[in-house]
C-alpha cells in the first residue's frame, strides 16, 4: 500500500530538502538526544535556530501564537524529513508537550507570551514529570506545589529530565491538593531552572545522552506560572500529547538507515545474494512500512475529526518495540563488526550501528509500551485495571 501526496505536499517536502542540503552538511548531522558534546550543542542550537527562522516551529499552531495554522500533514512531512536526514534539532519538550499543553489548557494571556519565544527558539524547556516512585505512573507523583499568596512552592524530585543543564525552564508536574483523585490533584507549572532551590544531578546513560536528577527544594514560583486550571494536569498533559496532530516519524529515520545499509550490502560481493540477508532487509522494510501506515491513521483520523478510545496507543507500542527489534534486525545484516565503533578501520557505516543499538532502547519517554499497553487494554477494550 503506497500513501499518495498531492503535489503541494510533494512540493513542501522538496522544500525542506532543498533546506537540508543547504544548511545541514553530514557531519553536522546527528541526534543531539545522544551528542550532546558543547561543540555539537552548539551546532544543534544553530542548525534549530535556522529552522525556528524558517517559521517552521509550530506549524499546526495559530499564528496569533507564532505558527503557521496549517494542517497536521505539513508537520510530519517537515518531521519526517528531519529524521531522515538526523537532523540536529532541540528542544522537542518545548514543541511538543509544553506547547501542547499551553494550547490546550494555557490562558490568553500565556499563550501570547509563552509560545511565541518556543517558536523562536528563545526558550529551551526540561521535561519535569517522571519521578523516582512514579515511573510510566503519573497519577502515583508526589512533588508537591503549595499556594503562599501571590506564589506557589514547589517541593519534589524528578527523574530522567533530557537536556536539563541546557534548558532555561522545567515543566513540572506537582500535586496542588491531597484530599481529591490523584488525577485531579495534578496541575503544570513553568519553573525557571536558575530559580533558587532547584538542583540538578546530570548521569550518563546506555544510550550516552544526559539526563539529570532534579531536586526542587522550597522553589517558589509566581501565581502565572501555573499553566491553565489548578487540577487539570491531568487532562492537559493527555491532550498535549496528540495536540499537533502528527507522530513521532521513527520509521524515517529507519528507512534512512535502512537505505544506507543497502549501499552497504551492494558493496560486498554476493552478500545480496544471501536468502537469509533478503528475509532480513524484507522485514526491516515491513516494519517501517508499518509504522508509516499507523502514523498516517492517527494523522487522518485527527484530520478527520475522529477519535479513538486508544489515541494512538497502538503506533506507539509498534513503535517502541519495534526500535531494539529493528536494530537487533539491522546488526544481524551486518554480523559483528556492527559491535565496532567509529575509531575502528573495520567498523561499518562509520561505525553508527553500534551507537544506534544502544540508543534503541531508550523507549522510555512519554511511557513505556507496557504502559501503553495498558492503556490499549482498559480504554481501549474496556477491560478492569
Amino acid at each position: 500500500m503506497r500513501i499518495a501526496l498531492s503535489q503541494q505536499h510533494e512540493a513542501w517536502r522538496a522544500e525542506i530538502r532543498e533546506f537540508l542540503d543547504a544548511e545541514l552538511p553530514e557531519e553536522n548531522a546527528f541526534n543531539p538526544e545522544f551528542d550532546d558534546a558543547p561543540d555539537q550543542w552548539a551546532i544543534a542550537v544553530e542548525f534549530s535556530k535556522k529552522v525556528a527562522a524558517k517559521g517552521w516551529i509550530g506549524l499546526t499552531w495559530p499564528k496569533e501564537y507564532g505558527g503557521k495554522g496549517l494542517a497536521p500533514i505539513a508537520n510530519q512531512i517537515l518531521l519526517e524529513e528531519l529524521y531522515a536526514a538526523d537532523a540536529p534539532m532541540i528542544n522537542s519538550v518545548g514543541i511538543f508537550l509544553a506547547a501542547g499543553t499551553i494550547l490546550v489548557g494555557g490562558t490568553e494571556e500565556q499563550k501570547k507570551r509563552l509560545l511565541p519565544d518556543i517558536a523562536n527558539m528563545r526558550t529551551l524547556w526540561a521535561e519535569g514529570l517522571t519521578e523516582p516512585e512514579a515511573g510510566s505512573d503519573l497519577g502515583s507523583l508526589r512533588t508537591k506545589a503549595v499556594r503562599d499568596g501571590d506564589e506557589w512552592v514547589i517541593t519534589g524530585e524528578k527523574a530522567f529530565t533530557s537536556w536539563g543543564p541546557m534548558s532555561d525552564v522545567l515543566y513540572v508536574a506537582a500535586r496542588t491538593a491531597t484530599d481529591n483523585a490523584a488525577r485531579d490533584a495534578i496541575s503544570i507549572f513553568v519553573v525557571d531552572l536558575r530559580s533558587p532551590g532547584v538542583t540538578l544531578h546530570p548521569m550518563r546513560n546506555y544510550g550516552g545522552g544526559v539526563q539529570s536528577s532534579t531536586y526542587l527544594d522550597k522553589v517558589r514560583v509566581p501565581a502565572d506560572a501555573l499553566i491553565g486550571e489548578e487540577g487539570k494536569g491531568w487532562q492537559y498533559i493527555m491532550r498535549a500529547f496528540y495536540a499537533s496532530g502528527t507522530v513521532e516519524p521513527i520509521y524515517a529515520m529507519q528507512e534512512s538507515r535502512l537505505r544506507a545499509l543497502i549501499t552497504h550490502c551492494k558493496a560486498i560481493p554476493g552478500k545480496l545474494d544471501d536468502p537469509h540477508v533478503q528475509a532480513d532487509l524484507a522485514k526491516l522494510a515491513e516494519m517501517i512500512q508499518t509504522q508509516r501506515l499507523l502514523a498516517y491513521e492517527i494523522i487522518g483520523d485527527n484530520a478527520a475529526g475522529r477519535q479513538t478510545p486508544w489515541a494512538g496507543g497502538a503506533q506507539q507500542v509498534v513503535a517502541k518495540e519495534y526500535e531494539p527489534l529493528f536494530a537487533q534486525i539491522f546488526d544481524r545484516v551486518l554480523g559483528p563488526t556492527s559491535q565496532l565503533r567509529g575509531e575502528s578501520a573495520d567498523a561499518p557505516i562509520n561505525g553508527k550501528p553500534e551507537a544506534w543499538y544502544r540508543q534503541s532502547f531508550a523507549n522510555h519517554a512519554g511511557g513505556t509500551s507496557q504502559l501503553k499497553r495498558m492503556v490499549l487494554a482498559t480504554r481501549g477494550l474496556g477491560l478492569p485495571r
